[in-house]
Order: structure tokens, then C-alpha cells, then sequence
């Protein structure tokens, strides 16, 4: 087994996914498109904003050739609806985002946790409308792609469902290499193999992990006032365990304290 860095933290994913030929092949499986790019810019931001799109993108490459642009967000926050509907505003509000080139955005979302919100490992918009024949109206050159590794099932289209399943195997940890006869699958494990990470690397992984502490603690106490309220109400303790996820045992102590 592999010790690795779960791909969850920023600095695992941009290692890996930063590099252009693991960049490329992810995008080719999740979109369906052909791509290709030499670089692979990591917290990329135009210059000036283009109209009132004025993001920074953990990840960005262009393909020339195929006037085709793509960025990766990698999202931990549990705020999916809102991020959802900030990146349509922003796009939306924007005439001048209609510049000439395609533009795919893709949401990776590797929150660890329960959220009702998310029930699907594939979510996919675009920005056209559809007219009274029912047809597509070209009007805004850009889709957008959610994709949810921990939530990942038999419906999940097989080209991506591999990607995140590899994804959600690094979670804990460990990574059975023996899995994985795919080149650019073992580079994406050969890139956050603890080992591989540099000592810098390790400074901001610490801080993450800092993070993602104080938000698990923030995440159990939410849960416990959520679960007090339901047990002052005289819900049974089989019905508080299944809306909050807390043990039934952990329950049975709340009730007496």
C-alpha cells in the first residue's frame, strides 16, 4: 500500500492535476473532448477581469489549436448551491466573457462530508438557452461540470466514474497500487506519495490539515445543537441518528447531560 496525501487538500490535487499530460487526459475522459496543452497555470488570473468575471482558477490551460480553454476549481467548502450559483452569475452578468474560445469549468468536490444538497456524482449546465423548438440557442460558449468522487455510483459514465473513484481510494490515506495499471493514474499516485512531498509542500499541508480540523469541530458541534434541539422536541434516538449522523450511543449521552 502507498501512503499518499488524500487528494481532498489543494496541494495534492494541484501537484497532480498540474501536470499537463494527467491536466489533459482528465479533462478528454470527464468532458468527451479532445485537449491538449504544454502548461498548466495553478492559481491562474487574468490580468484584468473580463467583464465582471473575476476569478482565480486553481488550475488553467488553453489549447491554441482547438480554441478551447479549461479550469479546475477544487472546492472542500460544503456551500455547493452557492458556489453553483456564483459561477453562473458570474458568467451570466458578463457580456464580455464572450470571447472567442470554448470554456469548460470543472468543479472537483472532495469534501469528506455528508451533504444533503449533493446526491449526484455528475452534475452538467451550460448557459444557452433553449428556444420554443426546443433548440439550443449558441449564446454562451461555456459549460459547466460538477463532479463528486465520494458520491460516485453505477450511473456515474465510466470514463470519469474511474477518475473518481481513484480519488476517493486516496482518502484515507493509502492507495493500493496494484489497482492501478494506467500510466497517467500512476503518476497521479506517484505525485502525492508522502515520500515525493518536498518540505515546503509539507508547510502548507499543515496548514490545511489545521483547517479541516477546526471545521470537522465546527461540523460536530452544528450537529450536537442540531440533535439537542431534536431530542427537547422527544424524538426517538433512532430518527436523531439518521438526520445527524451521530451515533445513536453518543446520542443517548447528549440526552443525559
Amino acid at each position: 500500500m502507498a501512503q499518499v496525501v488524500p487528494l481532498r487538500y489543494d496541494t495534492a490535487f494541484k501537484k497532480a492535476f498540474g501536470q499537463p499530460e494527467i491536466f489533459c487526459q482528465f479533462v478528454e475522459d470527464v468532458l468527451g473532448i479532445k485537449f491538449h496543452t504544454d502548461e498548466v497555470h495553478r492559481g491562474y488570473k487574468f490580468l484584468e477581469p473580463i467583464g465582471q468575471v473575476d476569478i482565480e482558477y486553481d488550475l488553467f490551460a488553453e489549447d491554441p489549436e482547438s480554441r478551447i480553454v479549461v479550469e479546475i476549481q477544487h472546492v472542500r467548502e460544503r456551500n455547493f448551491r452557492d458556489r453553483s450559483r456564483y459561477y453562473h452569475r458570474q458568467v451570466k452578468n458578463s457580456k464580455a466573457y464572450q470571447f472567442d474560445r470554448t470554456v469548460y469549468t470543472i468543479v472537483v468536490l472532495t469534501s469528506p462530508y455528508s451533504e444533503d444538497a449533493i446526491d449526484f456524482s455528475v452534475a452538467i449546465t451550460d448557459f444557452n438557452p433553449v428556444n420554443e423548438f426546443s433548440r439550443k440557442v449558441d449564446v454562451y460558449p461555456h459549460q459547466l461540470v460538477f463532479v463528486v468522487p465520494r458520491m460516485v455510483n453505477d450511473k456515474t459514465p465510466s470514463g470519469i466514474k474511474a477518475w473518481l473513484e481513484l480519488v476517493l481510494d486516496s482518502l484515507d490515506g493509502e492507495m493500493d497500487e496494484s489497482r492501478y495499471n494506467s500510466p497517467i493514474f500512476e503518476r497521479v499516485i506517484d505525485a502525492v506519495k508522502l515520500d515525493n512531498i518536498s518540505p515546503a509542500e509539507r508547510r502548507v499541508l499543515k496548514d490545511e490539515e489545521s483547517w479541516e480540523d477546526t471545521l470537522i469541530d465546527v461540523m460536530q458541534r452544528e450537529k450536537e445543537k442540531i440533535a439537542r434541539a431534536m431530542i427537547s422536541e422527544g424524538l426517538s434516538t433512532e430518527v436523531i441518528a439518521r438526520t445527524t449522523g451521530i451515533p445513536e450511543a453518543e446520542i443517548e449521552k447528549l440526552r443525559q447531560s
